[in-house]
């Protein structure tokens, strides 16, 4: 073989001394890509005219069986089973017995997420339930539920949309966000993984 000399942009002179196959035999089979990812699952609840405060429908969020649910009264962390089928709801000052979410339908958007954005959105959850617990305590009648910026579907929109996940219109204003604005882009998201359906139960 003659002599090779290559020279670079910048004129150093290399001279090949050699090639090598590094890939004996070619491969076009399917590889496996593994990616570390779980899920999260939003819960969007149809309205009801007649009931207070469901007007609008209803938003809470599922991580790891614990359901977030900013209700007007207070924010809470309630169990999956509770929140769906009823049960026992432990409050800032006491407790009460509830018939669960049933008594209308539901869809469950499941996303996709990272363990390290599952973890930082559980992490500010618990945040704004403790800030809730806190003001309770020291003003048990009240409430700091807004339907502007502290309402159920604004505080989800709030945790999606700090790890990248658009959860309202960007054509309006950031706030207020309607449980069927969030439904809608975050049905939209490439983020989706799939969509439950939670149906109102004949008794209810």
């Amino acid at each position: 073989m003659p002599e090779q000399i290559h020279a670079s942009p910048d004129g150093a002179k290399y001279r090949l001394v050699g090639t090598k196959t590094t890939t004996p035999r070619s491969d076009a089979s399917a590889k496996a890509i593994t990616v570390d990812s779980t899920t999260v699952e939003v819960i969007v609840s149809d309205s009801r005219l007649h009931s207070m405060g469901s007007q609008f429908g209803h938003v809470a969020i599922d991580i790891d069986g614990t359901v977030y649910s900013r209700a007007h009264e207070e924010y809470v962390e309630i169990d999956r089973h509770t929140y769906f089928y009823g049960g026992t709801v432990h409050l800032t000052n006491g407790s009460i017995r509830t018939a669960g979410n049933l008594w209308r339908d539901n869809v469950g958007l499941v996303l996709r997420v990272s363990p390290a954005e599952k973890a930082k959105m559980k992490a500010e959850l618990q945040r704004r339930v403790a800030v809730d617990r806190e003001f309770k305590r020291a003003h048990p009648n009240s409430s700091t539920y807004s339907i502007v910026n502290n309402s159920c579907s604004s505080n989800v929109a709030d945790v999606l949309e700090s790890i990248g996940i658009l959860a309202h219109d960007p054509r309006w204003f950031p706030t207020p966000v309607t449980p069927a604005e969030l439904d809608a882009v975050v049905e939209k998201s490439k983020r989706l993984a799939t969509k439950n359906s939670y149906p109102k139960q004949a008794d209810q």
